[in-house]
This record gives structure tokens, C-alpha cells and sequence, in this order.
């Protein structure tokens, strides 16, 4: 892998010292001191354009007052500094049009009062649209309050979540979920779980990347989305309490207190979160099925299952920065889950022969418990090697996810005249599962002289996977449980992804590009241990990237930009074991999955960062899509429909999206995001030839309110149109609206949040599946109609202090899969 990677900077290395000399880009720097002449320390320094008094960039002054804006546009600013127990002072006249521009020495006088405990807070717009990312402010939304992570994303412009789970982007599939920059190394229904387990109130913002740079890792067909948790920024000690009700068919509670303190070169944080979380999942499946096109329908199938599940989450994040000089943090954190869910259902199967005569019905009673323990350690280190912007930094990772996993599926199969037509058929399952996962990253950055920016950086991961699956069944003959050996199994796999990058960034006038290559090696080695069957892979890809931007005036950016991206398969999807919904309904993984790539290509208009115009165009090869199969076993007379994964097409994506967000009164602010575009599917699916399209529709909206004395009030919704979720899943049109208010008190130490969730129980899935053999219908809806009461109460000492290094570790924890609950 060294050798790999000196090759690999090193060529590009002689790229980035050739282009060097063209930026026009530069440095503010300056020190703030008080009417005393001492330095103010914790003060928040805000660049600002001097044409409109937008905000440019923040920065917060050191131990000496001292403070430093790197990477700015050569042009006409305002700088603005506040400072708790000091009167805020704005400064005019800045003029950058030299690498570096020192401010002279900034007074703030102090207040005229003694000020003990200060609350100072600063309005977030709930959508700032930055230039290679959306980032969703999540507190500045009321009826974000007492949902969960999964319902705040399914909120955010362009942002879709369907009935499983599954997050889409601007109407394209394989989206990676980042916790803090880092991965979760969870994908699909084990991912959903975990995002269903993080409640709103530890979550400060979400920044939705749809065309990621070379220094985030390759995976994710349609980008990237970092779900940024709150940690306090300031001095002494201090938190937020958060708890809130939901009233629905099954109550709800969420829990949360984040606390940090936080004095000269040591900073202390963590947060521990419980939520109790019930509801229902009703299913309603129709299946018409025949041999093939050629003949008529031989079965037909009404299903109707309704499963209530119950999890209890307790997590708890620590962590320390130890900042050991001016240049040099050095930082750690633990974090950790113990989860317990119970999945409950029980179905009804009618069974109707060719002439839709009622022949048979199979009733059943299935359980799924999964007790998950979930610990990860960081380390991290960050070097600034210089004054001019020079650093280095590094993260090691370990992951672990742990769980025993047990089932059980009773089915009685009955005639018309309510006999029964066999035996019971009684399966029991023990399904224990581990996941280990380590990682090593390291960034390098570089300011190159002229402004321009170099950055490199490489990457390992190992992951393993071992999970087993015992079965037994019991057996009539001989009154005693069996091993099932047909559906048992024992899973092992291994992967080793080794990777480097290099990126290039530069400005010229008007003109600014980022150019970025990323290499990526993957070891894997499969095991199905029980039936002696295995599998290695071994390949290297190359990932570029580019970025151009013309900025003619202050007012208006165009862009155009080039990614390509992979998609590997969730760990759980290569898992070649059953879950059973009952006898003839069961989900299976597919260890002969390939990867699926990406390319992407994007065109954008800015307008004054309120309109934001984007016309996409996606071609994917290898397609990892789930689908439905029907088959039928020898000697039934009835057929078996699972749910799996497979490579079966190569898809087409063309969109066009438009983003408004302005604030249209001092009381008033509106956000509306609109996506046009169209899906083809080509491909095949066992003997179905598959080429399909449709042009759907999907929006959503946020009205915002501020009135005096605290109050505030929002209504927002989301509508998904008609459109195929997979290359032979069309589904039909879904959405919803909440309204919610809320006020502050106690000196706005506190507030109290009341919200509405989907009134009229809008939101449902309706779906239906056609292939030769067999058309499958499929309508589910669950406990989305909820009223949420959310109390927030901040605590201690709220002074401004330093800022959180983000730390980066990418792709595994995202594949990891669990069960998923409504």
C-alpha cells in the first residue's frame, strides 16, 4: 500500500506545484482587546460582504485575543466582533487585495452591568446554501422537535425516506449517512434502526453533499449526508436538557442532556440520550401468480399482517480535547448504544385457487428480538505546521457491533372449511451476529503560494463480519426440535480498503476549480462456512473529481462538476441468510453481489444564495436493487415470494431542481425545494427483460414565523410522487404536513415546543411489483399521526469558547445492516 500511495501523491504532487499561481485569495487577521487593554478571549468574529452585510465566515478569537479568516476572496468586507460582557463593535473599510491584511487592534468596551450567567443566542437560518454543500440548521426548526434523525432528513430538501428506511437524494438511491464525518457502518433496515434511535434533540445540523470531494470516500452513488450532533462550544461548564411526549396509538418518549465544560488547554464533553419508542407497521400484500406470461394465473394470495414493535435506546457519547499549544489538539471519544427491540406480528394469508375460489389460509405468528450493543473509540491528532495554514491531522478508529439475535415464525395452514391441511409449521431461529471494524486516516493540507490549496491524504479500514444462523424446526414425526440445515448458515466475511487522494484547489478572478483524484484498493473474502462455499475479490479503481465555478458579480455563481462514485454492498445484503415474515414471505441476502458505479454530472445556478438552480444527469452500472422473486417448492401446491438483492440493470437518472430560501419578512421566512426527473431502468430480473422509465415529481416546504416575546410557529410538509423505487417497484404519490409552534422563557434558558405530525395520516406506501410470473400489490402505513410536547432547558455558564475539529472516517459502519421498525 506505501508504495501505492507514494506513486500516487507523488505524480499528482507535480500537478498541484504547477497550477499554484493563479489564485486570488487570501488572509484576515487581527487581535480584539477590551477597553482595559487585555486581550478578550472567546469572542466571535464575523466577516461580512460589505455590499449586503451577509455573513462570510466566523472565526473566534484565541487565549490572547488573537484571530485569523483564512481562504477569503479578495474584495470589500465588515467585520463584526461580539464578545459576552462587551458591547459589539463593527468595523468597515476592510480591503483584501493582498495575501494577508492584519486589522488593526479591535476595542470592545465592556457593558455598563456585571454580567453573571448570559444567555446569548443568534437566529440560524434553517437552509444555508454553501458552495458544495445544503446545510439543514436543525433547533431552527419547531416542528423538528421530537422526531427522531430519520424524520429530520426526511424533511430536508431533496431528501427522500420510503417505507424501509432507505434514504434517497434528489430522486437517486445509495446516499451515505455520516455521524459527525464519521460512518456509521450501517446500511439499509440496521441503519434506519439506529437514525430511528438518535432523537432531534442531539442533532445540530445536517449538510447534504451531492457531489462529495476526492477527500471523502468514494461510496455513495447519489452523495453524501453528515448528520453534525451538538457539542457546546463554550467556557466553564454547561449543557441542555431536552425530553419530549408523543402522543400517537403508542406513546413515545425521548431523553436527552448534553453537557460540556470546558477551561484553559482541557475540554470535557458528553451527552446521554433514552428513548422509548412503540408503534405499528400494517401491512396489506396481493399477489397474483402463474408459471410465466404464457399462462393464466393458477394462485392468488391476500395477505394482511400487523406487527407492533417496542425499543428501548440508551446512548452516551464522551470525549476530551487536550489543546497542548496554539498548533497542536490532540482529542478523544468514546461513544456507545444498547438497544433493545421486539418486532410483533401476526398475519392472515387467504389463498385462492385459478377461478378465485377460496381454497386455503395460513395464519401466523412470527417475533424478532435484536439486542444490539454498539461501542467506538477515536483518537485523533491535528498538527498546524505553520502560520499560513499548514496541517496535518490524523483519526484511528475501532467499531464494534454485537448482537444475539433470536426468532421465531408459527404457521397453521388451513382449508376453507377452517381443517387444518398439514401439520404446524414451527421455526425457531438463534441468530448472533459481530462486527469488528478498524481504521486509520490521515489529511495533509497545504497552502501553495498565490492562495492556491493542496491536500492529500490516505486511508485504511478493516472490517469483519460473523454471523451465524441456526434454524431448527419441529418436527412432527418425532414430537422434537430439528436443525433446519437447508436455511442454516454460518457467514464470515473479511474486507481491506486501502486508499489515497489528492486535490487541488485554486481560484482566478472570477474563476475558481477544484480538482481531485482518489484511488481505492478492496480485499474481500466470503465464507459460507456450513456449506464450504467462498469467494475472493481483489480490485483497484481510480475516482476523479472536478469542480468549476464562474462568480461574474456578487450575486450570481455557476457551476458545473464531475464525480464518480461506488457503491459497495451492505454488509447484511451479502448475508445469505433468511428472515422470515412467515412460511411464504421472507427476506434473503446475496453473497454474489458486485459493486455498482457512478457517474455523476452537475450543472448549478446561484442566485444571492436564496435560488439555487441544478440540473443533474446520473448513469449507473451494476445496480444493486432489491426485488421481489416468486417461486414455488417441490411438492406445494402453494408459491414462496422473498425479497432480495441483486445486480440487475444499468439506470439513468436526468434531474432538475430548484431551492428558494429567503427570508421574506423580519417575521417571515419560506423555504421550497422542487425536483423534476426521470428514472430508466434496462436490465434483466431472473427470465424478465426490464426497461422501464418515469418522470416523477417531489418537493417540500418550510414557512417559518417569529413573533415577539419568543413565540414562533412553522408549517412544512413533503410530497413524493409517483415513481419507481427500485427497477420493478413502481410506487404511488405520498406525503404529509405538520404545523408546530413554540415559545421561550426563563431569559430564553428555556422553551417549550408543541407539534403536530401528520394530522390526517397522509403518509403511506402503496407499491406494486409486476414480472412475468407474478404482479404483487403492497400497501403498508404505520404510527406517523402524532402530537409531540418537547421541553429545552440550557444550563451553566454559556460564554463562547473554541470549536470542534471534525473528524473523518468514511464508508464501512454505513453498510451495516439491522432490522428496521416504523
Amino acid at each position: 500500500m506505501c508504495t501505492l500511495i507514494k506513486k500516487f501523491i507523488g505524480g499528482i504532487l507535480l500537478l498541484g506545484l504547477s497550477i499554484h499561481s493563479y489564485a486570488q485569495t487570501g488572509k484576515i487577521s487581527g487581535a480584539v482587546k477590551s477597553s482595559e487593554n487585555k486581550p478578550v478571549e472567546a469572542g466571535t468574529v464575523s466577516l461580512l460582504n460589505a455590499k449586503d452585510s451577509s455573513l462570510v465566515k466566523l472565526s473566534l478569537t484565541d487565549k490572547a485575543g488573537l484571530y485569523e479568516i483564512d481562504k477569503i476572496k479578495y474584495g470589500n468586507y465588515l467585520i463584526k466582533v461580539e464578545a459576552v460582557g462587551h458591547d459589539s463593535a463593527i468595523i468597515s473599510g476592510i480591503s483584501l487585495s493582498a495575501a494577508t491584511l492584519t486589522v488593526k487592534d479591535i476595542e470592545l468596551k465592556s457593558t455598563a452591568s456585571s454580567l453573571g450567567t448570559v444567555s446569548v443566542s443568534a437566529k440560524r437560518p434553517m437552509i444555508e446554501n454553501k458552495i458544495d454543500k445544503m446545510v439543514v440548521n436543525v433547533d431552527a426548526s419547531p416542528t423538528n422537535a421530537g422526531l427522531n434523525a430519520l424524520e429530520v432528513l426526511e424533511k430536508s430538501p431533496g431528501v427522500t425516506v420510503d417505507n424501509d428506511g432507505n434514504v434517497s437524494l434528489k430522486g437517486k438511491k445509495g446516499v451515505i449517512i455520516l455521524i459527525d464525518g464519521k460512518p456509521t457502518y450501517l446500511s439499509g433496515a440496521e441503519l434506519a434502526n439506529y437514525l430511528r434511535s438518535l432523537p432531534s434533540s442531539q442533532l445540530d445540523q445536517v449538510e447534504v453533499m451531492t457531489q462529495p470531494s476526492a477527500k471523502y470516500d468514494a461510496s455513495g452513488n447519489s452523495g453524501v449526508i453528515n448528520i453534525v450532533t451538538k457539542k457546546s462550544k463554550m467556557n466553564g461548564f454547561n449543557g441542555t436538557f431536552t425530553t419530549s411526549a408523543i402522543f400517537a396509538k403508542y406513546f413515545k418518549n425521548t431523553n436527552n442532556i448534553n453537557i460540556n465544560w470546558r477551561k484553559g488547554k482541557l475540554n470535557f464533553f458528553g451527552s446521554l440520550a433514552y428513548s422509548h419508542w412503540e408503534g405499528f407497521n400494517d401491512i396489506f400484500i396481493d399477489r397474483s401468480i402463474r408459471k410465466d406470461a404464457l399462462t393464466p394465473f393458477s394462485r392468488y394470495t391476500e395477505q394482511h399482517t400487523y406487527g407492533k414493535f417496542s425499543d428501548n435506546s440508551t446512548s452516551f457519547k464522551a470525549g476530551a480535547d487536550f489543546f497542548a499549544t496554539k498548533k497542536t489538539t490532540f482529542g478523544a471519544v468514546v461513544k456507545g448504544m444498547i438497544d433493545r427491540s421486539t418486532f410483533h406480528s401476526e398475519g392472515t394469508a387467504n389463498i385462492y385457487d385459478s377461478t378465485h375460489k377460496f381454497v386455503q389460509y395460513n395464519d401466523a405468528t412470527s417475533e424478532n428480538k435484536s439486542p444490539l450493543n454498539n461501542m467506538s473509540v477515536n483518537l485523533n491528532f491535528q498538527q498546524k505546521l505553520n502560520d499560513k495554514g499548514s496541517e496535518i491531522s490524523a483519526d484511528a478508529d475501532y467499531v464494534f457491533y454485537n448482537t444475539k439475535g433470536t426468532q421465531y415464525t408459527n404457521n397453521y395452514l388451513y382449508n376453507a372449511d377452517k381443517t387444518p391441511s398439514e401439520k404446524p409449521y414451527l421455526l425457531n431461529g438463534n441468530l448472533p451476529s459481530r462486527i469488528d471494524i478498524y481504521s486509520f486516516k490521515s489529511d495533509y493540507k497545504l497552502p501553495l503560494k498565490g492562495g492556491a490549496t493542496f491536500e492529500a491524504g490516505i486511508k485504511t479500514s478493516y472490517v469483519k463480519t460473523d454471523n451465524n444462523a441456526d434454524y431448527t424446526y419441529f418436527d412432527q414425526a418425532s414430537s422434537s426440535w430439528k436443525r433446519a440445515d437447508s436455511i442454516s448458515n454460518h457467514f464470515i466475511y473479511k474486507e481491506n480498503i486501502n486508499a489515497a487522494y489528492v486535490n487541488i484547489q485554486k481560484t482566478i478572478k472570477k474563476f475558481s476549480m477544484q480538482l481531485g483524484l482518489r484511488a481505492e484498493q478492496t480485499i474481500a473474502d466470503g465464507n459460507q462456512v456450513s456449506k464450504n462455499i467462498s469467494f475472493h475479490k481483489n480490485y483497484t479503481q481510480l475516482f476523479p473529481t472536478a469542480y468549476f465555478n464562474y462568480k461574474p458579480n456578487d450575486d450570481n455563481t455557476w457551476g458545473i462538476s464531475y464525480g464518480r462514485r461506488i457503491e459497495r454492498p451492505g454488509y447484511d445484503q451479502l448475508n445469505p441468510f433468511q428472515y422470515q415474515l412467515d412460511r411464504y414471505t421472507y427476506n434473503q441476502g446475496n453473497p454474489n453481489l458486485q459493486p455498482q458505479f457512478a457517474n455523476n454530472i452537475e450543472l448549478s445556478y446561484n442566485h444571492k444564495g436564496q435560488i439555487t438552480v441544478t440540473g443533474s444527469y446520473t448513469v449507473t452500472d451494476g445496480i444493486i436493487n432489491d426485488v421481489l422473486i416468486t417461486t414455488k417448492e417441490p411438492g406445494d401446491s402453494n408459491y414462496i415470494t422473498y425479497q432480495t438483492s441483486q445486480n440487475i440493470a444499468r439506470s439513468t437518472n436526468i434531474g432538475l431542481s430548484i431551492n428558494f430560501t429567503k427570508e421574506l419578512k423580519k417575521w417571515w421566512t419560506l423555504n421550497v425545494f422542487a425536483n423534476v426527473y426521470n428514472n430508466r431502468y434496462k436490465g434483466q430480473i431472473a427470465n424478465d427483460i426490464i426497461d422501464v422509465n418515469r418522470t416523477a415529481f417531489s418537493g417540500n416546504f418550510s414557512s417559518q414565523f417569529t413573533f415577539k416575546k419568543g413565540w414562533s410557529a412553522e408549517v412544512s410538509g413533503w410530497f413524493d410522487g409517483k415513481s419507481y423505487v427500485s427497477s420493478n417497484i413502481l410506487s404511488e404519490n405520498m406525503g404529509m404536513f405538520s404545523v408546530g409552534g413554540s415559545k421561550k422563557f426563563w431569559k430564553d434558558k428555556a422553551s417549550l415546543k408543541l407539534s403536530v405530525r401528520d394530522p390526517f395520516y397522509l403518509a403511506s406506501f402503496r407499491g406494486t411489483s409486476e414480472l412475468s410470473n407474478s404482479i404483487t400489490k403492497i400497501h403498508s402505513y404505520w404510527d406517523n399521526r402524532r402530537a409531540i410536547l418537547t421541553f429545552t432547558y440550557r444550563f451553566g455558564k454559556t460564554t463562547s469558547g473554541g470549536e470542534e475539529r471534525k473528524r473523518n472516517n468514511v464508508d464501512e459502519q454505513n453498510r451495516v445492516k439491522s432490522g428496521g421498525n416504523n
